[in-house]
């Protein structure tokens, strides 16, 4: 490059590094703001690990040139650690072992999305999936989209079925009580007794997801256990052809645009009135909890660390790198948890990598 040209390219490399920099510190200021109101910052959120890797590319990059722009970025980068530690795992792979430990409780999350099967009554998923929650040997299963048919039909019984692995105990509460053939709700299932379950809506009108709630009595001991499926944006077909318009740098209808924006707004609206609902009823609890749930939402999100507050992240604790949990869209999206009381250690933990879902499964192991 012509000498005469550097110091423009150089002006222009400062001014996209400071663009980063200011989107960067507005997603820092994610867990101490209502992103009921402040709801377009949120959506900067869901590009923190991109903007971090950029602001890790410009450290390198000026240290290269050797220009004092390096060590600026660096102290920007690490303002953000709040948020880098909530979004990275930085642990190495390990093996998660099916055999049980004495003195732990295995809990399994999953979004199993009506078994895999939507309300065509199609098993071929629903046998894979069940064959693979067997496997995992789990005291406790927390399910988001479980259905369960409302045909007498024992043979077509979600419910009987996980009932003859063991789980003899289960609190299920549908979220569309109006569906003519099928109920499609929550779940919590355990092998341990169960008391005092709750259910709280999370629409005003009743219908809707719900927060879930069931003490389990293991070996003397009395846990609490959380799930709930937090409001979703609601994405259709043609949200996610808009969506990748956009990811391959092309331009779509500003009518689809504009769709988007709304949903995404209203979807971090939703969730930060929730995730409230949710942080009183962890501080209510008068023994040790383990919330697990699909949040429609990303680590270092509003939503995430209100609801987290002073809990363990099991992926944190036992995963590796960014974890995942949702199949579509963006490889860095983890917006499914299983959060626990410091009480307990976090043992292990995995994810069921599978594609009979659109969401990923969590299993770990708590000791008590």
């Amino acid at each position: 490059m012509p000498k005469i040209l550097l110091p423009i390219f150089k002006n222009i490399l400062v001014l996209i590094n400071i663009g980063v920099i200011i989107c960067y510190l507005a997603t820092c200021l994610l867990p101490f703001i209502n992103t009921e109101v402040l709801w377009f910052i949120a959506i900067l959120g869901l590009g923190f690990p991109l903007l971090f890797f950029a602001l890790a590319g410009f450290i390198i990059f000026w240290l290269m040139y050797k220009s004092r722009w390096w060590w600026i970025s660096l102290i920007i980068l690490l303002i953000g650690f709040k948020q880098i530690s909530s979004v990275f795992a930085f642990n190495s792979p390990s093996i998660f072992s099916l055999q049980r430990t004495p003195g732990t409780l295995r809990v399994l999350h999953w979004n199993v999305s009506n078994w895999g099967q939507g309300y065509n009554h199609d098993h071929s998923f629903r046998d894979k999936m069940f064959d693979l929650v067997k496997e995992q040997q789990a005291d406790v299963l927390c399910l988001q989209e479980f259905i369960e048919p409302k045909s007498k039909n024992p043979a077509r019984s979600n419910i009987l079925d996980l009932k003859k692995m063991g789980y003899s105990y289960y609190y299920f509460i549908p979220s569309s009580p109006k569906l003519s053939d099928v109920g499609a709700g929550i779940a919590i299932f355990s092998k341990y007794p169960m008391s005092n379950e709750e259910k709280y809506a999370f629409s005003k009108n009743k219908i809707g997801e719900h927060l879930l709630i069931s003490d389990v009595y293991v070996h003397g001991k009395i846990f609490r256990i959380m799930t709930m499926h937090l409001q979703s944006v609601r994405f259709d077909g043609t949200d996610y052809d808009n969506f990748n318009q956009i990811k391959k740098g092309k331009n779509p209808k500003l009518k689809g645009s504009r769709t988007l924006l709304s949903k995404l707004k209203r979807g971090y609206q939703f969730r930060y009135e929730q995730a409230v609902l949710v942080d009183s009823k962890i501080a209510e609890s008068p023994y040790p909890v383990i919330i697990t749930g699909d949040f429609n939402d990303v680590p270092n999100s509003s939503t995430y660390f209100k609801i987290k507050g002073q809990l363990q992240d099991a992926f944190l604790k036992k995963g590796t790198f960014l974890g995942r949990t949702f199949r579509f869209l963006s490889p860095t999206l983890r917006i499914d948890y299983i959060l626990a009381d410091k009480s307990f250690k976090v043992e292990q933990f995995k994810r069921l990598k599978v594609p009979y879902s659109d969401h990923y499964g969590l299993v770990t192991d708590l000791r008590y």
